[in-house]
């Protein structure tokens, strides 16, 4: 019986504001859309439900607003047993919203984030990080909150021999000096196009663009590439982790079902090929659910999948 790992999540909490539509409008269109609901989502608290359904202690750092929404956000953790107690609540601002379109036919969607008090986290929030990460297994950031607080405990983590997962997004810039505080990075295809200027297609150019973010002082990189797998390469290893085929719903939460089953498994010691086999699965199963952290699959669903392949 694995022992419990111990997950701190540090990143945003966003109120997902979902709209469905047979397909996706075109630049200066109006369509009709053809449902509408709110799910929390941002992609930290994602990782954080994610982490816990699959069987870890985890606590969440973060900032909501003083609003409807900061309450649902926090009331939602709680009830998915995500400690929340290190979540601040500003007075001055507003809770992170996405608005996310979903093409009812591919799954495929576009979002559009309002970060609000996700990018008032600060000095307030590091320090409780410093104190809460040398008793963790793992980090996980998502750059959804100002970059220089999530690298710093990135950095904090390197210091105590914690391993950490940056999930980065393309709109935030890294420098060389940036590089050298990340553990380990997990961007996917577009991402690693954007960082690198590499165009991910196989695996030699996943390869490619891997060596240029080892270059740059990263310690391990993990490119999703959907329904193909990972590739993945340290300075000891690298190569392609097949994906498992399954019928695409909606895409998105995946990357963060991915983020988390891989944290779990570093975190249980399993060889890198091993976590990142159970995130691909983790992710598998995301995408054939509606939502983000209510399609998060359990371990048991992970194990089950894992079985019949």
């Amino acid at each position: 019986m694995y022992q419990k790992p111990k997950i701190l999540v540090f990143g945003s909490l966003n109120m997902d504001l979902v709209v469905k539509s047979l397909r996706l409008p075109k630049n200066g269109e109006t369509i009709r859309g053809d449902s509408f609901n709110t799910t929390p989502g941002g992609k930290g608290a994602n990782q954080a439900v994610a982490t816990s359904k699959m069987g870890a202690n985890t606590e969440m750092i973060g900032r909501v607003g003083d609003d409807l929404f900061g309450k649902q956000l926090i009331s939602y953790l709680n009830s998915q047993n995500v400690g929340t107690d290190s979540i601040n609540i500003d007075q001055d601002s507003h809770s992170g919203i996405a608005i996310i379109n979903i093409d009812s036919a591919s799954g495929e969607n576009r979002i559009i984030v309002v970060s609000g008090a996700n990018m008032e986290c600060g000095e307030f929030e590091l320090e409780i990080a410093n104190n809460l990460i040398s008793q963790s297994d793992c980090l996980m950031i998502q750059l959804e909150i100002p970059k220089q607080i999530s690298l710093a405990a990135s950095q904090i983590a390197l210091t105590h021999g914690i391993r950490s997962i940056l999930d980065p997004v393309f709109t935030i810039e890294l420098d060389n000096m940036d590089y050298k505080k990340i553990d380990i990075i997990t961007p996917n295809q577009t991402e690693a196009e954007f960082y690198t200027g590499i165009k991910i297609v196989d695996t030699s150019s996943a390869e490619k663009a891997s060596k240029k973010f080892l270059e740059w002082g990263v310690n391990l990189v993990v490119i999703k590439m959907g329904e193909d797998g990972a590739f993945f390469a340290s300075f000891q290893e690298n190569g392609l982790i097949e994906g498992f085929k399954t019928s695409v719903l909606d895409t998105t939460g995946a990357g963060d079902a991915f983020n988390a089953a891989f944290a779990i498994g570093i975190s249980r010691g399993s060889s890198i090929p091993e976590a990142i086999k159970f995130g691909n699965a983790a992710g598998a199963i995301a995408v054939s659910k509606e939502g983000a952290q209510e399609a998060m699959p359990s371990s048991e669903e992970i194990i089950q999948l894992l079985s019949k392949n």
